[in-house]
């Protein structure tokens, strides 16, 4: 199994990625199709977590094949759902201004003042699942962020499911497929 990670593509796609905080997908799809599905190693090029100069050379690339991708319904957690479980992770913008989020340390998080229109969308993350709380009674997304595993649960966040679109999770979704 080889560990990917986003590095090669926040330092080398230029087509609208500004940064590790966007939330805009088409353009790092983009960018793999353009490079024709290959996508560098974590051990040749370990995330930094900021943008930085791109590297093409002394690489270990592997190659992933075509990937397409699909914008989800926007707010719709359902459709979000039945997308998960079609085509697995899925990629989406978050509403990451709270510091609720921001220092995250477990738990199902929700936070009733957080945005969920389109345009309140910062940071990029992906879910990687869902569950339940039996003790709180509460669905909740399993969402992979991209601040380190000293962040949220071992780098995880629990955010709160059916719950009005907590924080956008629905507002910028994109499923992806290797074909």
């Amino acid at each position: 199994m080889h560990l990917l990670r986003p590095q090669q593509i926040v330092d080398c796609s230029s087509d609208g990625n500004d940064d590790c905080n966007d939330d805009d997908f088409p353009p790092s799809v983009s960018y793999l199709s353009a490079k024709g599905g290959k996508i560098a190693t974590e051990a040749s090029y370990p995330y930094g977590g900021k943008k930085d100069l791109c590297r093409e050379s002394g690489i270990n690339e592997i190659e992933l094949g075509n990937v397409e991708y699909a914008e989800i319904s926007v707010g719709d957690e359902n459709k979000l759902a039945e997308a998960f479980t079609n085509n697995g992770p899925i990629f989406i913008g978050l509403n990451a201004d709270s510091e609720l989020f921001m220092f995250y340390q477990s738990g199902v998080l929700k936070i009733d003042s957080c945005r969920n229109s389109p345009e309140h969308m910062n940071h990029a993350v992906v879910i990687v699942g869902h569950g339940y709380d039996e003790g709180l009674k509460t669905p909740y997304w399993i969402i992979k962020n991209s601040w380190g595993t000293k962040w949220g649960e071992s780098g995880y966040l629990r955010l709160i499911k059916d719950a009005g679109n907590m924080c956008g999770v629905a507002s910028s979704a994109f499923s992806a497929k290797l074909t």
